[in-house]
């Protein structure tokens, strides 16, 4: 039996409707059902958190698709973090509006969260207190180039002279890559994530449901990743380069009480399943003497993906998210 019944809802945002999935729970108790919001990455949708919702039994999960990406690609700019933040506030609003809401961000996801945990706490005490966390899964600090790229020593991604481009390659690569490539059927799609070296103990049924679901139809009957390029592109400068994210990052880990409110759950591996991850160890060591009341996980074994796939990524990540709701989960994925 499931845990979850899940159903598929569009909610008024500027420019049109976003898609919105939203998982309720079958056992739920009396009274409040905690509520946890989903924000995917870069080029992902919200099924790449299905593993993770079925290891939280009596937790309502929201997971919006964002603007440009899978259900929501007709939505059309302006994108970035700000854009984001207020397209998932919307359902939040629309699915949770009382709130408390734990925001869950994966990869891009976790700057989208951090944004709107930060524009939350600008905006006063109530709105403050209808989020909880962040809780970031391999996302959501900043990231370095230069190990990315080889090119010296780690660069200041908070630099408007770097170039969007170089920006996507170093950081993105064969992701960025893909949204250009058409594809004949379904399963010429599939067997390219087949040998990708992120999935080379193969493809589960979350991801691949995730990737089915993130194909869009061409007018000549092939296929083609849903991801605009428009939208990555605007989203990947204006992580390291727009104000928003930079002002609200200032804002929760400036404050010793909201700091104590982030998770950080980082691979040991990255987009390619090659080491350091997205975020080395001597990087990841000095945000946390930067910010020592956040929790820091290190979680073995996994890639930048497969974090949110495999039995021990999904269990690290579902204690995470529970330590925020202040539950505990009856089990983790069987």
């Amino acid at each position: 039996m499931s845990s979850h019944d899940y159903n598929r809802y569009r909610v008024d945002v500027d420019g049109g409707k976003l898609s919105v999935g939203v998982w309720e729970p079958v056992a739920a108790g009396p009274g409040h059902v905690p509520t946890v919001c989903v924000i995917h990455g870069i080029t992902s949708n919200h099924l790449f958190f299905a593993g993770l919702v079925s290891a939280l039994p009596g937790v309502r999960v929201i997971g919006p698709d964002l603007r440009g990406r899978a259900d929501s690609r007709t939505l059309p700019g302006p994108f970035g973090m700000a854009a984001h933040a207020a397209d998932v506030s919307a359902a939040i609003a629309a699915f949770a509006p009382e709130g408390p809401v734990t925001l869950v961000g994966h990869s891009m996801g976790g700057f989208v969260a951090m944004t709107l945990a930060g524009i939350s706490r600008t905006t006063g005490t109530e709105a403050a207190d209808r989020f909880r966390g962040p809780v970031l899964i391999d996302g959501g600090l900043p990231l370095p180039v230069g190990q990315h790229t080889g090119a010296g020593p780690v660069d200041d991604l908070n630099d408007e002279d770097l170039d969007t481009d170089d920006l996507i390659a170093a950081v993105l690569g064969p992701a960025a890559e893909r949204l250009s490539m058409s594809f004949g059927t379904v399963e010429e799609y599939l067997a390219f994530f087949a040998a990708h070296p992120a999935f080379v103990d193969g493809l589960d049924t979350v991801a691949t449901e995730s990737f089915v679901y993130d194909l869009a139809a061409k007018d000549d009957h092939s296929f083609q990743p849903s991801t605009s390029i428009e939208a990555m592109q605007a989203d990947s400068s204006d992580m390291y380069t727009g104000s928003a994210y930079q002002e609200a990052l200032e804002a929760v880990m400036g404050d010793a009480e909201s700091q104590a409110e982030v998770v950080f759950l980082y691979a040991e591996r990255d987009l390619v399943a090659s080491e350091p991850g997205l975020y080395p160890p001597e990087l990841v060591t000095d945000y946390t003497h930067k910010w020592p009341q956040m929790s820091v996980i290190d979680v073995q074994g996994t890639n930048h993906y497969d974090i949110l796939l495999t039995e021990t990524g999904i269990d690290a990540c579902a204690d995470a998210v529970n330590g925020r709701l202040g539950t505990v989960a009856d089990s983790a994925v069987e």
